[in-house]
């Protein structure tokens, strides 16, 4: 049986998603907890292979499971088993040919950057803290022309190895809220670190670092300076995975996606 799960962790301890043999990794530590529970041959798909340091609210993924549960009684087990940085939100019996990666429609990731006066150490773990301080108009100004249907090769990352580069990025928002500067970025896929490059790029054109044409030059998939910076992965969050249509979760609405909250 196959069951789609909505988890969330903290990325702060982990190598990524991905399983590694010498490193801790998100998807190694829900194989183990399926094994605790007696299904020792499951091995979860992934949504999203975030990197190492990278968050999660939303990451979606799927197991098939020899034996039949209850959607009830899998959110229960595998939560009994799993570390306290990793948490099974809802789980959601699905078809036996429905896909985590396959039959999303789109992603969104969120971003959070500290720009209080004086550190706040208590989300020095997932926001981060640029040395200057940012107003939050520069941030809009920057992202005016980001959203398209474009070729990302302006912003490439050595380790990506696609050649198709072509994705839709349907929404740049920044807002504010006490402190904190927070950017959301939907679109229905993302090369290797694109957000992370887009959010260190949108931050040094607002504080001056790069000028908005070498942005510009950068979405026309030029090199340029703007697409070569990159922010820190430890401020960066998979806020949810959107899929038509949704999973049929249990508890309903549990751990989804409201923007800005």
């Amino acid at each position: 049986m196959r069951y789609a799960l909505r988890l969330s962790y903290d990325g702060t301890d982990f190598a990524g998603w991905w399983r590694q043999s010498d490193a801790r990794s998100v998807a190694a530590e829900l194989d183990a907890a399926c094994a605790r529970i007696g299904e020792p041959t499951a091995a979860a798909v992934g949504t999203s292979r975030t990197d190492a340091g990278v968050h999660a609210r939303g990451q979606v993924a799927h197991v098939d499971l020899t034996r039949t549960r209850t959607p009830t009684q899998l959110h229960a087990a595998l939560n009994t088993h799993l570390p306290d940085d990793v948490v099974c939100r809802a789980v959601a019996p699905v078809a036996g040919d429905w896909h985590a990666v396959h039959d999303a429609r789109s992603k969104t990731y969120g971003y959070r950057i500290d720009n209080a006066a004086v550190a706040e150490p208590f989300t020095r773990r997932q926001c981060w803290r640029p040395q200057y301080r940012l107003t939050l108009d520069a941030l809009r100004d920057a992202a005016t022309g980001i959203v398209g249907c474009r070729d990302w090769c302006g912003f490439a990352r050595r380790g990506d190895a696609r050649e198709d580069l072509v994705r839709t990025i349907t929404a740049v928002d920044w807002s504010a809220h006490d402190d904190e500067l927070r950017c959301s970025v939907s679109g229905d896929g993302f090369v290797y670190r694109l957000v992370r490059s887009l959010v260190g790029a949108m931050v040094a054109v607002a504080h001056g670092g790069c000028a908005r044409a070498e942005l510009d030059a950068a979405l026309a998939g030029a090199d340029s300076p703007a697409g070569r910076q990159q922010a820190p992965a430890h401020g960066l969050c998979l806020e949810a995975v959107h899929y038509d249509p949704q999973p049929a979760w249990w508890p309903e609405n549990a751990g989804a996606f409201t923007p800005n909250d």
